[in-house]
């Protein structure tokens, strides 16, 4: 299998080494392809010297670094890759993920839920956002923190970028487009891509985004007894490596439980001794929860979990009465029954 991905800020190379050594130990024939051109010295010699790293000095996209993807997944396919599965850098692997890969056909793109939102979750508001008519509802939005494709999805691609670098990306409605996430699950339900098959990891199931606490809530850490712990993990919100030795960041009880910040833990001894300081620095509750729950990570955060489901349930009642736009296949926005936007 083939992984993608991207980051060259040093201060979040903690987060790209735990990526390269979650995969290796979760599926060691696996292939991390990484961007080098702009690493450091002392990034390229460290990943230069993991097995299933390959570096690519000649791997560019020219566009934002939030708007990359596609032009590096297009490259790599290029290259003649079958199919080649986008991770973000901050994404740890906590089991082997070829049990998502086993019957996907060439037709399928894979891509991840979003977490817990109140307001405009779904795929229907997005499409209308960038003008398209709705040809499905898929019923979660979409979160392209993991994006596997295959040749097949080439046109998808390509769209994907042609929206990315237009007008219809800068005014589009920001409730429902914020990044390049929300203009890829718009074209998914639209009627150019809605007969695209996608598979998708269940949020709080399959992967857990470490942002809102309810986007991994009490019951989905307690349903890990019976399932297991999500194979992907997301440090979406809080990038916990980055903050400073003893501030109020790093001493907080959403920073100290992150379940981000507790797989790492797993893999202390794969990375440098100078970039571990943010693991083990643990307060009291923190120690408390690893010296009682050692091996269940997910359920170390249950203080964070149940702060996050009683927010939810708050969320959810408050808003009972102002439910989200229901949309139609085949509907369009207002005064624009254009089909085609490039």
């Amino acid at each position: 299998m083939d992984f993608l991905t991207f980051e060259d800020r040093e201060q979040d190379l903690p987060a790209l080494m735990l990526l390269a050594v979650s995969l290796h130990r979760t599926c060691p024939k696996a292939r991390l392809h990484l961007p080098a051109r702009d690493l450091g010295t002392r990034a390229q010699d460290w990943l230069g010297r993991q097995p299933n790293v390959v570096l690519h000095r000649d791997l560019w996209a020219e566009d934002t670094f939030w708007n990359i993807k596609p032009y590096l997944i297009e490259q790599l396919l290029a290259r003649g890759i079958k199919r080649i599965t986008w991770l973000d850098a901050d994404l740890i692997l906590t089991a082997d993920p070829s049990i998502y890969f086993r019957d996907l056909t060439e037709d399928t793109i894979l891509i991840a839920q979003e977490g817990f939102r109140s307001r405009f979750t779904g795929t229907g508001g997005r499409t209308i956002a960038i003008g398209r008519a709705i040809a499905r509802e898929l019923g979660y939005t979409v979160n392209s923190c993991v994006v596997g494709v295959t040749a097949r999805h080439l046109p998808l691609l390509d769209r994907w970028k042609s929206l990315l670098r237009s007008n219809v990306y800068q005014v589009a409605d920001r409730q429902f487009i914020v990044g390049d996430q929300d203009i890829l699950g718009g074209l998914l339900g639209s009627a150019e891509f809605g007969q695209v098959p996608v598979k998708a990891l269940r949020t709080g199931r399959d992967i857990a985004h470490d942002m809102l606490p309810g986007d991994f809530g009490f019951f989905q850490r307690i349903a890990t007894l019976r399932h297991g712990e999500p194979r992907f993990v997301h440090a979406q919100g809080r990038k916990t490596w980055r903050y400073a030795r003893n501030s109020v960041e790093a001493r907080s009880l959403y920073s100290q439980l992150s379940l981000h910040r507790q797989w790492a833990k797993c893999h202390r001894a794969d990375l440098p001794a100078d970039h571990t300081a943010w693991i083990i620095e643990d307060g009291a509750l923190a120690r408390a929860m690893l010296r009682l729950l050692p091996r269940n990570p997910s359920l170390r955060g249950l203080p964070i979990g149940l702060i996050g489901s009683a927010l939810n349930l708050a969320y959810i009642l408050r808003n009972k009465l102002r439910r989200n736009p229901t949309f139609h296949v085949g509907q369009m926005p207002d005064g624009d029954r254009s089909a085609s936007l490039t």
